[in-house]
């Protein structure tokens, strides 16, 4: 592979184009979208936890069919929750194909 090999602009004021263009600037951090995926991912737990309590007998209810509504909502807060949680997490610890650009901003 040949090296490659760069030449001078003319001037400054030039129609070319320069490296500075395709630089990305550094992702922001999301910070309003990480606390609604954490209290998402939080309610769900909780919601999740207790349905599973009320089906499996541990809370004695009198009406015992209660718990389906907390656990599919529980599923739905939990699993969008979890997910850019984890995105979050592993953008902050540096892993390699994480960053915070692949969490949705809400501003």
């Amino acid at each position: 592979m040949a090296p490659i090999k760069y030449t001078r602009l003319r001037s400054p004021a030039s129609d070319e184009y320069t490296d500075e263009q395709f630089k990305q600037p550094p992702p922001k951090f999301p910070t309003k979208s990480i606390i609604i995926a954490i209290v998402l991912f939080l309610v769900g737990a909780a919601m999740l936890t207790l349905g599973v309590l009320l089906l499996t007998g541990v809370i004695e209810t009198k009406f015992w069919d209660r718990c389906y509504p907390l656990l599919f909502l529980g599923t739905i807060a939990f699993v969008p929750g979890l997910y850019h949680v984890r995105i979050a997490y592993y953008a902050w610890k540096g892993y390699h194909g994480y960053s915070y650009d692949d969490i949705p901003s809400i501003d």
